[in-house]
């Protein structure tokens, strides 16, 4: 039986329309003048200061990923990886979740690296990634208990919403599912899916062994804090930009950088949307009235989106000088 496969147009234009949908009811309501005239006042020079702190990331980002593959025995450069790491922010952008390939995909082209091996290194990334965000979350958890349980509260309709109990179907389905997927794993794994899946494994797990044999640990280590050090930084300073925000405190920022972290997972083209309504709720629980909220997160937004596209493009011309299919 053939499988049903939808377009990638398709998935891209559902996914797009989401966000327009996500970003009509951020601003459902909404004085759109009033908005309009706090981000009229806003200083640029923070923004700008934000943009260059996001350029430093993406470039310690591929200087990071070139330790990884020097490791693996791969020969590439800090700038060719970081081109295609600007690349891989633009595609998802455009197509949510389709940059890791992209990126994978362009540097295999200047620099003949498996394909494969290249999106084990990805994955791995993003793991560690996640490892990350979870702690960030747990420290925000410590921090800010009152004000996540108030933003819980607020997303979800009412003040009680937060503490509802019931049925975890979720992670039942999920339990089924891993179940059936280990009963029938010998059977996959003899299909042409299960072979490629089989490669692909492979790849990851010589992205695993890479990080455990880094060749330098130690700097590694020390981009993976810039990195994250850089993501709050560039919230952080936004908030000088503009009277409602600017006495927003240390420990009350990581709670807002959590909530746009949040918005970006949503599947959505650059979070669009989800970004603008979580990040003006969380300032909402810290006492920003919600239209200033809104037009804080619309500027940074537009802000960062400026910044990856400008990556993007940069790698895309930086690598076209590599192409070697």
């Amino acid at each position: 039986m053939k499988s049903l496969k939808i377009p990638s147009w398709l998935r891209t234009l559902l996914f797009a329309s989401i966000g327009v949908s996500l970003l009509y009811f951020a601003f459902k309501g909404v004085d759109l003048k009033a908005v309009g005239k706090e981000m009229g006042s806003a200083k640029l020079e923070w923004i700008g200061l934000s943009m260059l702190v996001g350029l430093a990331a993406v470039v310690s980002r591929g200087m990071r990923w070139k330790l990884v593959l020097d490791s693996m025995g791969y020969r590439s450069t800090s700038w060719r990886t970081s081109y295609a790491i600007g690349i891989g922010y633009l595609i998802n952008m455009v197509f949510p979740r389709a940059g890791e390939v992209a990126r994978a995909t362009a540097l295999r082209r200047s620099d003949k690296i498996p394909v494969d091996v290249l999106l084990g290194t990805i994955i791995v990334e993003r793991l560690i990634d996640l490892i990350i965000v979870s702690i960030l979350l747990g420290i925000t958890l410590i921090l800010t208990y009152p004000e996540l349980q108030k933003l819980l509260a607020s997303t979800q309709g009412s003040e009680s919403a937060a503490n509802e109990g019931g049925i975890p179907w979720l992670w039942i389905a999920l339990a089924l599912g891993l179940l059936a997927a280990w009963l029938l794993r010998k059977r996959f794994f003899e299909t042409s899916l299960g072979q490629r899946v089989q490669l692909f494994l492979r790849g990851l797990a010589q992205g695993f062994t890479s990080i455990v044999r880094l060749d330098k640990p130690w700097a590694y280590l020390g981009h993976t804090v810039f990195i994250w050090a850089s993501y709050f930084v560039m919230i952080y300073v936004c908030f000088f930009a503009m009277p409602a925000t600017e006495n927003i405190q240390v420990d009350q920022s990581l709670f807002v950088m959590m909530a746009a972290s949040m918005g970006i997972v949503v599947p959505v083209p650059g979070g669009v949307g989800a970004y603008h309504y979580l990040v003006a709720k969380a300032l909402e629980v810290l006492a920003v009235p919600y239209p200033e909220g809104l037009a804080f997160a619309t500027l940074v937004h537009a802000s960062q989106t400026i910044m990856l596209m400008s990556t993007g493009v940069i790698g895309f011309i930086g690598l076209s000088r590599f192409k070697n299919d």
